[in-house]
């Protein structure tokens, strides 16, 4: 199994934890839980386009799409920042990771990328997300 597959499927433990500890542990806050999801949903959304950074394609709308989880997580950690509904943005991020999940595929389906990637990693991982975000987002 490669390295990338690896690192991604831990990135899933602290949503584990988080999830765990705000149904049933009690040890952390509930604002700190959703504030930590939301910060790291949106390190994890960034990397997912920046996958899509293959510059040697000089593809200019794969490029955009690369860039858009960048801009949309920043404006996400502003308005995080500013005192925004935690619970609105985390809704924001599952919607937003569920919509790129669906393009991915067709872009699978075109062969952007390949079809493994999109099974064995983006799928299962980001299916996984969205269900601790959901259950983070009715703490």
């Amino acid at each position: 199994m490669n390295i990338k597959y690896i690192v991604s499927y831990l990135g899933l433990i602290p949503f584990l934890f988080l999830t765990i500890d705000g149904y049933f542990l009690g040890l952390l806050d509930t604002n700190f839980i959703q504030n930590i999801a939301i910060i790291l949903t949106c390190i994890i959304f960034t990397f997912i386009g920046a996958y899509n950074w293959d510059f040697q394609k000089n593809n200019n709308l794969l490029e955009l799409y690369g860039f858009l989880p960048s801009l949309l997580s920043m404006l996400i950690l502003f308005f995080n920042t500013i005192g925004f509904n935690q619970n609105h943005l985390v809704i924001i991020l599952i919607i937003l990771l569920s919509t790129q999940l669906l393009i991915d595929f067709i872009m699978s389906l075109k062969n952007f990328f390949p079809m493994r990637y999109y099974l064995n990693l983006r799928l299962p991982i980001t299916l996984s997300l969205c269900f601790f975000l959901y259950f983070i987002s009715i703490l």
